[in-house]
């Protein structure tokens, strides 16, 4: 009989836990249900238009509401309700323009809706061997230039002939090249302050004209570029530093362990 009673409390308590399950399963679903309902009829209260980074002049509000409204004012969207709302068509429309590099759109149960968007940060502007010129930004995508803002990157010009076809990625020999060099100069402050621009030779091969010094930089190619960079360091340091940065016409880093000036 004790037997027949341990059993009888074990099979009990497994109806009590498949019961307290069905009720915490039924709750959820009346809560998922009630918040669908009140979803359903939440309005919009807001429109919070948000752009990174700010430093960058690209787009603006003003541009945001234009590409997802119609008459080119929020009331489309203020006077809506949430449900009504296609993010996912927001979002394709704003990423359409290659100026941005990615776009979220979203509310929260309060009526907000967050238009989130992030432009795409230039390291490098290229200047065709016919004067198109157009930007790269630190994943090798190309975008067009704008008569609205001026990004204060290095210029790149000479023997380039790399299509300017914007949202495209580098695809050139020298246009990678060019990718590699600007994203390293890109990430050290002092490079990023003193290279104004880069030069392609004939022979593909990179010439940096620095803002502070009478000076041209041979540099050759891509290759061994932190040592390249740290060589010229040292020598800025412990060369120019001595003599005056107008000393020198050219100094040579394209020899291994070395730095040539004329």
């Amino acid at each position: 009989m004790k037997w027949i009673s341990d059993r009888k409390i074990k099979v009990f308590k497994k109806l009590g836990l498949v019961f307290i399950w069905l009720v915490l399963g039924c709750g959820l679903v009346f809560a998922v249900s009630f918040t669908n309902n009140q979803e359903k009829e939440l309005a919009v209260k807001k429109v919070i238009i948000q752009i990174y980074p700010e430093n960058i002049e690209f787009f603006n509000r003003k541009k945001v509401v234009k590409t997802i409204t119609e008459n080119g004012n929020l009331s489309d969207i203020a006077n809506a309700k949430v449900q009504d709302l296609n993010t996912s068509y927001l979002e394709k429309k704003l990423t359409e323009n290659t100026f941005l590099q990615e776009a979220k759109v979203y509310n929260d149960l309060s009526g907000n809706v967050y238009i989130k968007i992030h432009q795409r940060e230039p390291i490098l502007r290229l200047y065709r061997y016919n004067g198109v010129n157009f930007y790269m930004d630190k994943f090798g995508v190309k975008f067009q230039t704008s008569d609205k803002f001026t990004a204060h990157v290095p210029i790149a010009n000479g023997n380039i002939f790399e299509r300017s076809k914007p949202g495209d990625t580098v695809y050139s020999f020298v246009a990678n090249e060019l990718y590699k060099i600007a994203s390293y100069v890109d990430k050290q402050i002092f490079w990023k302050a003193q290279i104004e621009q880069i030069f392609v030779t004939r022979d593909n091969e990179f010439v940096l004209i620095p803002k502070i010094g009478n000076h041209q930089i041979l540099f050759g190619g891509a290759n061994e570029l932190e040592a390249k960079f740290e060589k010229l360091m040292v020598f800025y340091k412990e060369g120019l530093s001595r003599v005056g940065w107008n000393k020198y016409k050219t100094i040579d880093v394209r020899f291994d362990k070395q730095v040539v000036c004329k």
